[in-house]
């Protein structure tokens, strides 16, 4: 018995599979420029119907000495399979950029999944559900919302190591039909050795109604070593 209860944190740990993330890009010269990214996920397997996600990732950049961008993101997902393709999800995220007008941004919503394909190498999933979420602006007084969520997720496994990751989400207010929001994510997944790797993201984010004094649209992209473990 006490050989079996030493064995489950293994066992625990065999289900989970994880990320660190480091990227850098930096100018000197004409201009002297620093960005610096960092992230961290993983994927816990709890049981066959029951899966566990997290990601947290931070952003910091900075010109001639003056800090020009500083984001902090934390996002938690929790996946039931009803069956093979039917899901539950729920998720928690939080967001701090104070340079896109928010010193908090807290949410939390259902939803419903559906893996409508699934074939050797293309996987495409659809998602709709409700989003709860308060606002702390950096210029105006905090809010709550309440939106309707939809997203399209498509997973290509272009070799038996390398991949190709995109999803299109939009959000859009209940309660105000102007105030909708975009997000496009794409990720290149390349293997360089063993459990080391290389990864290149794309974020395209629109706001409709984006904080006051704040651009509608904001672009990222990263480069980052991917060590997974």
């Amino acid at each position: 018995m006490k050989k079996v209860l030493l064995f489950l944190p293994l066992l625990a740990f065999a289900a989970m599979t994880q990320k660190i993330e480091l990227g850098y890009f930096g100018t000197t010269g004409n201009s002297n420029s620093n960005s610096i990214t960092a992230a961290y996920s993983c994927s816990y397997q709890y049981s066959p119907k029951i899966k566990y996600t997290l990601f947290t990732d931070i952003l910091y950049a900075s010109k001639e000495g003056d800090t020009t961008n500083e984001r902090y993101r934390i996002n938690f997902d929790t996946y039931y399979y009803y069956t093979q393709k039917l899901y539950f999800y729920t998720q928690l995220k939080f967001l701090r950029n104070t340079f896109e007008g928010y010193n908090q941004q807290y949410s939390i919503g259902p939803g419903f999944g559906y893996n409508v394909y699934k074939g050797e190498k293309n996987s495409i999933d659809l998602l709709a559900g409700y989003e709860y979420r308060r606002n702390n602006y950096t210029t105006q007084p905090h809010k709550n919302y309440h939106y309707f969520k939809g997203e399209i997720k498509h997973n290509l496994q272009i070799t038996s190591k390398n991949s190709l990751s995109s999803s299109l989400s939009i959000v859009e207010n209940l309660e105000k039909n102007r105030d909708y929001e975009m997000e496009f994510i794409t990720n290149l997944n390349l293997a360089i050795i063993n459990q080391l790797g290389l990864k290149l993201s794309f974020e395209l984010d629109y706001d409709n109604l984006p904080p006051l004094g704040k651009k509608k649209t904001d672009t990222t992209t990263k480069v980052s070593i991917v060590y997974s473990f």
